[in-house]
């Protein structure tokens, strides 16, 4: 089967205090992939042709917390469980990008 996305959470985590930060201290990381797996699994996405990965750093630290959605290359920023969600249901469901949790990595 070919995927139609491909969505990669980050999981990084660096010690307290580390200058770059990282997405799990800022409410995401494992956290986050974990809540976004219980919505794949609960929406059997990979028989519609979405696979999601954890991902080490994704380079935009200050962004956090990241994940990343190819094709498209689109940048989300979910920070509750309802986000989640919502990008399951708009983007992998009905294709549109969810506008208000994507961000702009680095800007």
């Amino acid at each position: 089967m070919s995927h139609k996305y491909h969505a990669f959470v980050c999981v990084q985590s660096r010690p307290p205090g580390h200058p770059r930060g990282c997405c799990t201290s800022k409410g995401g990381g494992q956290a986050m992939f974990d809540q976004m797996m219980q919505r794949f699994q609960q929406g059997m996405l990979w028989e519609k042709g979405v696979s999601l990965a954890q991902a080490s750093c994704l380079g935009f630290c200050g962004n956090g917390p990241l994940m990343v959605v190819y094709p498209e290359g689109v940048w989300y920023q979910p920070t509750q469980p309802a986000d989640f969600d919502e990008i399951v249901q708009s983007h992998f469901i009905e294709g549109k990008v969810v506008e208000r949790l994507r961000v702009q990595p680095g800007k």
